[in-house]
């Protein structure tokens, strides 16, 4: 991107520079800043980036982009009204002014594995650029478009709190192809209704084009309520009757296996991650794949090749034939479950280490004895809780007739008491948000049992 087509995306004002300079890359980070980039500095609540500006210089910068007047005689600077917008504006000319197709997935979880799904299949046939990290907000969304160069497919993790918020993000990215994961509980405490979230996340519509193909999982309640006349809904699902549907699923410890009913074609899919929900999320990665016009056997060969993400649900093979699942880095009631679920599928002594989900408001005694019925539903034969709200967990479990619940009041209680009583071949899930630091635990029993 050279700095004439920013000053046109932008509306700002050459103040110095030369308009014809190539732009290299982009960030809001001054420490992150090289040679030949453009520096952004954004107005957070606890800093403000213009502060950072010399240093941005300092570290090689040949732009910015400033809403104030900024002095440089060697280096391009373009005053805007606001930086924000300025960032955003940036990324929706680039998108709309680029040969490339957009794939925008969102959901209340499971965005960040069928992100990374999606990503393994498109790229079997077209040069793809992915999301990285949590860069799935009105900053990280941008930033992430900026980094295109000559790919053909952008795939685009997009998150949400609030209503609108999509909504400005579609108008950001102007996805060609959407995908909702499925409708849970996660932010519930800020939107106050699961109908809500379905009506925030579908706000991801409104920046895609007239017969454009949302895909959504239609095993989901909500989700398969929608009805949208301008666009193509395609629907995936186990239990539904659906466009592409999963059948004879075998989950196992380490991997999933189910034949796809696409067109009454059948076709065998391997997912090498353990769990029912890669299944759905499989299916809306080959879904998206065909719409792109990918071959089913590409899409296929895409989805065995399948890495998770680092820190999403790693598992840790430990001495004495111990398992470890991390799940530390976030927890809704949807996540809950489906962790359960992947540990439910172990044929070994199943301990769930669960701690609490945070921000969700007035629902969260509910949500979390949901969790703990969950517990003992799956039959898992031990639970450790610790959190203020996860003694709603074990109330629930408890209810449903668990009597195995073991109650700590902090972390150092929890490390304490897996030494205390892990025994050999051991399964063990340890899952909250992040928050609630549970990684702790996790580093330390894996020190002690490696």
């Amino acid at each position: 991107m050279n700095v004439r087509e920013i000053i046109n995306a932008t509306n700002g004002i050459l103040l110095s520079g030369d308009e014809n300079l190539e732009i290299i890359g982009f960030s809001q980070d001054s420490r992150k800043i090289k040679a030949g980039m453009m520096y952004i500095p954004l107005i957070g609540e606890r800093f403000d980036g213009h502060d950072f500006i010399e240093s941005a210089f300092a570290n090689g910068a040949s732009a910015i982009i400033s809403d104030r007047d900024i002095k440089s005689d060697d280096k391009v600077v373009i005053k805007v009204e606001d930086t924000l917008k300025a960032l955003q504006d940036m990324a929706r000319y680039l998108r709309k002014n680029r040969n490339v197709k957009v794939v925008g997935v969102t959901g209340s979880v499971g965005k960040t594995s069928t992100r990374d799904m999606v990503y393994s299949v498109v790229k079997k046939e077209y040069k793809t650029l992915k999301t990285e990290g949590n860069y799935n907000n009105n900053i990280g969304l941008p930033l992430t478009i900026l980094r295109h160069k000559d790919e053909e497919v952008l795939v685009l993790e997009m998150g949400m709190n609030h209503l609108k918020e999509m909504e400005e993000l579609s108008l950001i990215a102007l996805p060609d192809i959407s995908a909702i994961t499925n409708i849970g509980t996660a932010h519930i405490g800020e939107l106050g209704s699961r109908e809500n979230i379905l009506k925030a996340k579908l706000e991801i519509t409104v920046g895609m084009k007239d017969g454009s193909s949302l895909i959504i999982n239609n095993d989901n309640d909500l989700l398969s309520t929608v009805e949208l006349d301008n666009l193509e809904l395609v629907k995936v699902g186990i239990d539904s009757d659906s466009d592409f549907r999963a059948q004879n699923v075998v989950l196992k410890d380490d991997h999933s296996t189910f034949e796809l009913n696409y067109l009454n074609e059948i076709y065998k899919v391997n997912v090498p991650v353990p769990g029912n929900h890669f299944v759905l999320n499989a299916l809306i990665a080959i879904a998206i794949g065909i719409k792109l016009d990918i071959s089913m056997e590409k899409c296929i060969q895409g989805i065995n090749e399948f890495q998770l993400t680092k820190k999403r649900m790693d598992i840790i093979e430990l001495k004495n034939n111990i398992t470890l699942i991390d799940g530390t880095y976030n927890a809704s009631e949807d996540s809950m479950k489906s962790s359960l679920d992947v540990l439910a599928t172990y044929s070994r002594r199943k301990i769930a280490v669960l701690a609490d989900m945070l921000e969700l408001g007035e629902f969260s005694e509910q949500l979390h004895r949901s969790v703990g019925k969950h517990v003992a539903i799956k039959n898992i034969d031990l639970l450790v809780v610790v959190g203020k709200e996860a003694r709603f967990i074990a109330a629930g479990a408890k209810d449903a007739g668990m009597m195995n619940i073991y109650c700590c009041k902090d972390n150092e209680e929890v490390i304490n008491y897996l030494r205390n009583n892990l025994c050999s071949n051991d399964v063990v899930l340890l899952k909250g948000s992040n928050g609630m630091k549970l990684k702790d635990v996790v580093t330390q029993i894996e020190e002690k049992l490696s």
